[in-house]
Parts: C-alpha cells; sequence; structure tokens
C-alpha cells in the first residue's frame, strides 16, 4: 500500500491515472460493440467501476491542483510583501 501511495503523490499522476481509467472505461466498451470482446455482467459491472473511478480520481486532483496553485500564489505574494517591507538599501531615508 505504501509503495501505491508514493506513486501517486502528486496530483499530476492522479490525474493521468483517472484520465487512464476513463479512457479505458470508454474504450473497453467500444470493443464490445464492435464484437472484438464478448460482453459478459462481470465485465460490464467492471467497466461502470472504471469509469466512476476515473472520474473520482480526475475530480480529486483538480481539487489538489487548485490547492497547490492557491498555496504557490499566496507564498508569492508573501514574498512581495516581504520585499515591500524592506528598508531602502539606498540609505537616503534614515
Amino acid at each position: 500500500m505504501m509503495s501505491a501511495m508514493k506513486l501517486l503523490n502528486s496530483p499530476l499522476k492522479i490525474f493521468f491515472l483517472g484520465l487512464a481509467c476513463v479512457l479505458l472505461g470508454f474504450v473497453l466498451p467500444f470493443l464490445i460493440v464492435l464484437g472484438i470482446i464478448e460482453n459478459t455482467f462481470v465485465l460490464s459491472f467492471f467497466i461502470y467501476i472504471l469509469q466512476l473511478v476515473g472520474m473520482i480520481l480526475g475530480v480529486i486532483a483538480a481539487a489538489g491542483l487548485a490547492i497547490n496553485k492557491r498555496f504557490k500564489d499566496e507564498e508569492e505574494e508573501a514574498e512581495e510583501r516581504e520585499k515591500d517591507e524592506q528598508e531602502s538599501t539606498i540609505g537616503w531615508m534614515k
């Protein structure tokens, strides 16, 4: 379990995993319709779960990316505020 958590430590990685699940959930039914794969109840249930997991991972990844962007923006604003509050290096105002 820990090795899987190390692989999914980034929202971008989670997004691509969710994208792969959704794409596989699209390709498998398409292959069923073409008659390449025989349809069974278990396969249909697996496809449904795959699409559901992909959508959930996509939403989680989007939230994680938004949180990361907000955190970076707050850090940049704090650096700018700190830079503005520093004394002048020219020394004209003592």
